[in-house]
């Protein structure tokens, strides 16, 4: 777990790679949508070498550089993302947004139904997210597209009890750095820290994943 945690630090110069994704992330402010792929790319970058690092070692920290290349990892990463989370989000908004929108949740049937329709929306919409990190690290090792519904790649990180554990916590350790994304900004370390907690979780996840497919043998 310490080597998850010092990964976005390893290395030296230290702190380049998080002066650079802290950086993208103030630049997307102005700029929205090129610099988050930049850092999709390399998430991508550490979510492939996290995987494919045998358990004993402790991979080094991935580079900017090519920037041509790290864009199309970016791509391929966001498509991926967009891909899983269209039904998941569509399905939200149907059913917190849509029919149940004109219920009057203090009615005593139909604040039932708010409660049991947006209680099923959010399992079902939770569990078809679940496989996402798989698939995003299936993406990154593969370098396609086609890997994100690689059955023997998703199924065998799914299933694996290590990368559930690894999914929560940096599902966690995501939900956090949101909430204190805000109160961070007033002094500029939002930005910062945000990139810090996102390539911390892509390396548990890469991790984590590797191990499942190599005790799987895929």
């Amino acid at each position: 777990m310490a080597s998850v945690l010092t990964f976005p630090v390893r290395g030296s110069p230290r702190v380049d790679s998080l002066l650079v994704g802290g950086g993208l992330h103030l630049l997307a402010v102005w700029v929205p949508l090129l610099p988050l792929i930049a850092v999709a790319g390399y998430l991508s970058r550490v979510l492939a070498a996290t995987a494919t690092a045998e358990s004993h070692v402790d991979p080094d920290r991935p580079d900017w550089r090519p920037v041509g290349a790290l864009l199309f990892d970016g791509f391929r990463l966001t498509a991926t993302t967009v891909g899983y989370l269209a039904v998941p989000v569509a399905l939200l908004v149907v059913t917190l947004g849509g029919p149940l929108e004109g219920f009057d949740p203090t009615g005593t049937t139909d604040g039932l139904l708010f409660t049991i329709g947006s209680t099923v929306s959010t399992l079902l919409a939770a569990a078809i997210c679940y496989p996402l990190p798989a698939a995003l690290a299936a993406v990154a090792r593969e370098g396609t597209l086609r890997a994100a519904v690689d059955r023997s790649l998703v199924g065998a990180a799914a299933q694996d009890a290590g990368y559930l554990v690894a999914t929560l916590l940096a599902a966690g350790g995501l939900g956090l750095a949101a909430a204190l994304y805000e109160p961070l900004n007033a002094v500029a370390l939002g930005f910062f820290c945000a990139f810090y907690v996102e390539v911390v979780a892509a390396a548990a996840v890469g991790r984590a994943t590797g191990r499942a497919w190599r005790r799987r043998g895929v």
